[in-house]
């Protein structure tokens, strides 16, 4: 079977930076500094934080720094999310392969069976709660990073591209899931289901510092409850 993490990855290969091209790995490694402090600004201030000055203070490196590299704003914000899409893909592929290496191996079940969708049904959930907690707490600023690339993205062009990317490579990755192992009739449907409840738990858990994660675990086990019905009320 081939995982989607696959096709993540290959993704994550084709993103294109903008700016001046490093040519040797320290020159390489001062870009990547300078990227990495912008993001930061995007985290603690939004993407209007993000000023040449602004950012090689945060870099700490010459101001000169980062004109030599980004050529204007515009080019420093489009490579500081491309740099949030390469990480975002990077974590897409290595939960997928987390996701998919247990499920090749579930205890030789038959995945058509009764006991073969409760096991699967309660791997889901463990799974999937597994990578919110993971998501809401070790990558807060991550998802912080992802709302202002969602705004970004609406109106400017070609941040919206690295968003259609980024986006389709979740949803490739949830489809294949939902196809290959759920064996869902509407792996599409299920898929785009799955993303919008992801994307509204994880807004819910960043509007409320102290975390909610037992209200979370609730609603991924409906969902799954749901999504195969009677399975988890059954193995309980």
């Amino acid at each position: 079977m081939a995982l989607a993490g696959d096709a993540v990855t290959n993704n994550s290969k084709s993103l294109q930076y903008q700016g001046r091209k490093a040519s040797r790995a320290k020159s390489e490694q001062r870009r990547r500094i300078i990227l990495e402090a912008a993001l930061r600004i995007v985290v603690n201030e939004g993407v209007r934080g993000i000023r040449h000055r602004a950012v090689a203070r945060e870099a700490g490196v010459p101001l000169a720094a980062t004109t030599y590299y980004f050529k204007d704003i515009e080019e420093l914000i489009v490579d500081t999310f491309t740099l949030y899409t390469e990480k975002a893909l990077q974590t897409v592929s290595e939960f997928t392969h987390q996701f998919y290496q247990p499920i090749t191996t579930m205890v030789g079940h038959d995945i058509n069976s009764v006991e073969g969708q409760q096991a699967l049904a309660g791997f889901m959930v463990d799974q999937l709660l597994r990578y919110l907690q993971e998501q809401v707490i070790s990558e807060r600023d991550m998802l912080v990073a992802e709302q202002a690339f969602r705004y970004e993205a609406i109106v400017n062009d070609r941040i919206r591209k690295l968003a259609q990317m980024h986006r389709k490579a979740l949803f490739e990755r949830a489809v294949a899931f939902f196809a290959d192992v759920a064996r869902s009739p509407q792996p599409e449907a299920d898929a785009e289901i799955v993303l919008a409840l992801f994307h509204s738990l994880e807004y819910r858990a960043l509007l409320n510092e102290e975390g909610d994660l037992m209200a979370i675990s609730d609603i991924v086990r409906r969902y799954v409850e749901l999504l195969l019905p009677g399975l988890l009320t059954q193995s309980a």
